[in-house]
């Protein structure tokens, strides 16, 4: 029975033990458990550590997280507007193009449009 990563979470969550780690990533497993107030000190305790075998790193969320139900979303990247423009104009990275459109007025944005504007349909 192939077991889903999001399969472990459940588990340590509920307190059940799993004998078959091979699909165990505790990336996943960390990073579902940083968005909970509960859970977060045990995520990064087991952050520190990324060489110990999976075996040892379900064990020990599964001893140090209480039972309960943690539901939370996952962290999704707002669209911000205007940045590939940015990016492409100014050759800038992500991080940089963000910091630019902290200070560029509307008046600068509309004039960088017309600038990267190559015409056609």
């Amino acid at each position: 029975m192939a077991v889903n990563p999001f399969d472990y979470v459940k588990a340590i969550n509920e307190k059940r033990p799993i004998d078959n780690h091979s699909g165990y990533t505790p990336f996943l497993s960390n990073r579902a458990f940083s968005y909970n107030l509960d859970t977060i000190l045990a995520a990064n305790e087991m952050n520190k550590y990324p060489d110990l075998p999976p075996e040892v790193q379900f064990a020990f969320m599964n001893e140090a997280i209480r039972k309960g139900r943690r539901y939370s979303s996952w962290y999704k990247e707002q669209d911000t507007p205007n940045l590939e423009i940015v990016m492409q104009f100014f050759g800038y990275s992500k991080a940089k193009a963000l910091e630019a459109l902290q200070v560029l007025t509307q008046e600068n944005l509309k004039e960088i449009k017309e600038r990267m504007d190559t015409g056609g349909r």
